[in-house]
């Protein structure tokens, strides 16, 4: 699994924080139970419960169905007891037109500020209502919590703020109400922006409705403004060379989106359409990523893909290429193709458009490889290595005959002595630092400790050697 999957929390403020810049926001009128303003820091506040499930975080929010009626199920805190039962209300948009959906039921649990609440859908317009609510981001979707008193409203957003979950990264959401297959009969229509062509879905329904795409997917951000790309190296047990260790690349990318392009699309298109609405896509009929890897063009067929929230997908190479990989993070030069690709999107009926890929870094993180290497364990090879001492050591009269020797090496001891002259013994070398230093030597360090016959002893500590056959003392 991709890293930076195993939080889905986190990932989803990323995505939604970039959904905000990269897709408008539309407006509309409020309804009763919608968020009117900016929470105070003091007011009532509700906060979506998370869970860990197989190492994964998730929000406490679950779906499912028997056949003739669907249900959503979740769990929320208040940041202080309130003595009414609150409303929990779904308020999201639907073509612009805002909408509600008040849950059926909310249950105070042993815990005082711990709810559970459910929303029970009888229709299955409803149904495919709530779905768009969740999957879409241009529905702007969010849940409210309302007490009401015999004074006031008291009316709160939990959070996340934004519900918006990508279906193809949060499945455990949509279990209960799998999405119905793309309904949506489109029509191309061209529009150019700085003498280039760009290609636009209007809705051939609803034709006041134009769809399009990103610009380019690059290298995201997390909210430590790290970017969401990390290496691991792997090895089998009993590997004895460099060229058996692996190198993986993670990494998320994030659809970017030309503001002036959409907005010059929208004026053109309003001339033709006066209610015109400009929305992103979040899928396609078909999603192929293609990305230039040493071996050649390879399609990456394991990879997350939503048009809206990003890509997340890795791939595994011989980690002796891993310079080869790193430096072309920061390559400009048009020439250089490594890491570079394209995402094909394809509605049925149309000839597929291609949006470009971009894996790359800025150059202030040219230096730090380490800074995107995560390991949950050691990597290492294994090297035999053979310590030899002389027969004469032990029995020449002058200086002093040896009576044995200790070698200690990589936690491990041994004995030389007349009877055995030969030893030999499996190191283990940390294989990350080769890496990241391929012309750098290995080098072994042992301490020995000399016996003599006649009850003296040396010890010769921290000695090096970058040969495999060892000579002592």
């Amino acid at each position: 699994m991709n890293i930076f999957l195993n939080d889905l929390v986190t990932l989803n403020r990323i995505i939604l924080q970039n959904a905000r810049e990269q897709f408008p926001e539309g407006g509309g009128k409020q309804l009763r139970y919608r968020a009117t303003g900016k929470v105070l820091a003091d007011d009532l506040s509700a906060k979506v419960c998370t869970e860990i499930i197989s190492g994964e975080t998730r929000y406490q929010i679950a779906t499912r169905t028997d056949g003739t009626s669907w249900t959503m199920t979740l769990s929320f805190t208040l940041s202080r007891q309130v003595a009414e039962i609150p409303y929990v209300v779904l308020s999201f948009n639907t073509f612009g037109n805002p909408e509600e959906m008040i849950f059926n039921n909310v249950m105070r649990t042993e815990t005082g500020n711990l709810y559970r609440a459910e929303l029970v859908l009888l229709e299955l317009a409803d149904r495919d209502a709530l779905l768009r609510a969740l999957s879409d981001f241009d529905a702007q979707t969010t849940l409210v919590v309302a007490i009401i008193t015999d004074n006031k409203m008291t009316n709160t957003v939990t959070d996340p703020k934004v519900f918006y979950f990508a279906e193809n990264y949060y499945p455990y959401i949509y279990q209960g109400i799998k999405p119905p297959p793309a309904r949506l009969q489109l029509i191309l229509t061209t529009l150019a922006y700085q003498n280039i062509s760009y290609n636009y879905y209007q809705d051939y329904v609803l034709r006041n409705k134009l769809y399009y795409l990103p610009d380019i997917f690059e290298v995201g951000v997390d909210t430590n403004k790290k970017p969401m790309l990390s290496f691991s190296f792997s090895a089998a047990e009993n590997a004895t060379k460099l060229d058996q260790v692996n190198v993986t690349l993670d990494y998320f990318l994030l659809p970017k989106v030309n503001q002036q392009r959409i907005a010059n699309a929208g004026e053109q298109f309003s001339q033709k359409q006066p209610e015109a609405q400009l929305l992103s896509f979040a899928s396609a009929d078909t999603l192929v990523l293609q990305l230039e890897l040493p071996c050649g063009k390879t399609e990456e067929k394991n990879a997350l893909i939503n048009l809206q929230s990003g890509i997340a997908d890795s791939f595994t190479l011989p980690a002796i290429q891993f310079t080869t990989i790193w430096d072309a993070l920061f390559s400009t030069s048009p020439q250089s193709l490594l890491l570079k690709g394209q995402l094909v999107v394809q509605y049925k009926g149309f000839n597929p458009d291609t949006l470009p890929v971009k894996i790359s870094l800025d150059d202030e993180y040219k230096s730090k490889p380490r800074d995107f290497i995560t390991q949950s364990a050691p990597v290492a090879i294994a090297n035999t290595l053979i310590f030899k001492s002389h027969a004469g050591a032990y029995t020449s009269p002058d200086p002093h005959p040896i009576n044995f020797i200790l070698v200690a090496i990589d936690n491990q001891t041994f004995e030389l002595n007349a009877a055995n002259l030969t030893h030999e013994i499996v190191v283990k070398v940390p294989v990350i630092d080769l890496i990241l230093n391929p012309d750098k030597k290995i080098r072994y360090q042992y301490d020995l400790d000399i016996h003599y016959v006649d009850g003296n002893r040396s010890r010769l500590l921290d000695q090096t050697t970058s040969f495999e056959i060892i000579y002592v003392p």
